[in-house]
């Protein structure tokens, strides 16, 4: 057995396929990657382990002599999402720039521009694009249903909740997830009391299919 650095890009099929395993095999020599039948979330720098037969070799060079069992890197997105922590509507008239910034990531143009309209998931959007991935491009947020793929909670994935108003007027709310308790899940989201900031939501309110989605 030998370990191998995780690359930014890998995923569990890659990393198997390259050193010649089935994912059951992978599985097996690494075993805390997978929780409730799913696996978790694989960040650049983690070490796995591998058969150590495939078509390029593990970079055991650069491992420290106590190898992580996990990595707490934010993704990428997040990382940009937490630099917009502060950014609210403007009051009276005159719309935040920033906000029409997200709006606009999702093609929304003319009457609809302005920091009234929903933006929690045109935030969602333009974090995903500026960190150089390919987001769903739309700020209504039942679109995101089906984005990405489904993963476990993990730091940073993008958690879709259930409208949070009794006459379901809403089309619910969507942002990164930044930690959870026994009853609420904290997200990083955009348009939560009209600004960007982390704060508590019932779990009760996730949608009951794959409500966490990633970008890869």
């Amino acid at each position: 057995m030998a370990q191998y650095t995780v690359q930014p890009g890998d995923n569990p099929t890659k990393i198997a396929t390259s050193f010649g395993m089935s994912l059951d095999q992978f599985q097996q020599l690494n075993p805390s990657l997978v929780q409730w039948g799913s696996w978790k979330v694989l960040f650049p720098g983690q070490i796995v382990n591998v058969s150590g037969q495939g078509s390029f070799a593990p970079d055991s060079s650069s491992a420290p002599a106590t190898a992580p069992t996990s990595f707490a890197a934010p993704p990428p997105w997040m990382q940009i999402a937490i630099m917009e922590v502060g950014v609210r509507e403007w009051a009276g008239a005159a719309d935040n720039p920033r906000i029409l910034e997200y709006l606009q990531s999702c093609g929304i143009s003319g009457s609809l521009l302005h920091d009234e309209t929903a933006w929690c998931a045109a935030f969602v959007n333009w974090c995903v694009w500026q960190s150089g991935y390919q987001p769903r491009g739309s700020a209504k947020v039942s679109d995101w249903w089906s984005w990405g793929r489904p993963v476990v909670p993990t730091y940073g994935a993008i958690c879709i909740l259930q409208p949070l108003t009794v006459d379901q007027a809403s089309s619910g709310h969507i942002g990164f997830l930044h930690a959870q308790d026994a009853t609420n899940v904290w997200l990083l989201s955009g348009n939560s009391q009209n600004q960007v900031r982390i704060s508590a939501y019932p779990k009760s309110k996730l949608i009951p299919n794959a409500p966490f989605r990633w970008a890869f």
